[in-house]
């Protein structure tokens, strides 16, 4: 029986975790947060924009993920995300600065499909980053 889990990371920008043993991973799902022990069921989840965290011994290390993939299988878990940062990371002037401008790119109307698209996902990984200045 595995007491750890192997966790992978990975942004279109780089890899932010490469296989590292972790004792427990709290993912923020499309249905909801989820917390993946070792031995958990397998199960393919849509992130959320969210804090993403992980402990290893007494160490929690924290980040905020944008929408992606989490898969779990065999006591291994495998993120795929559009970006991430490591919380310490956050620029918080920049989230807001984004939020404001997401917010009034989606007040535009006749705002096309697409860009309303992207506007909503830029404003809900603000709100994702500013967030963490809240719970700091």
């Amino acid at each position: 029986m595995a007491d750890k889990i192997h966790l992978t990371m990975v942004t279109p920008e780089q890899e932010m975790i490469n296989d590292t043993e972790v004792d427990q991973v709290n993912i923020p799902g499309i249905d909801g947060d989820m917390g993946i022990l070792p031995n958990h069921a397998p199960l393919i989840t849509t992130l959320r924009p969210g804090r993403f965290s992980y402990e290893k011994g007494d160490e929690v290390i924290e980040l905020v993920v944008s929408q992606g993939y989490a898969e779990v299988t065999d006591n291994r878990v495998i993120l795929l995300a559009e970006s991430a940062e490591f919380l310490l990371d956050v620029d918080h002037a920049r989230a807001e600065a984004a939020r404001e401008k997401a917010e009034k790119l989606l007040a535009q109307p006749n705002l096309e499909e697409e860009a309303q698209r992207a506007a909503q996902d830029t404003l809900f990984r603000a709100l994702a980053r500013l967030e963490t200045k809240k719970s700091d």
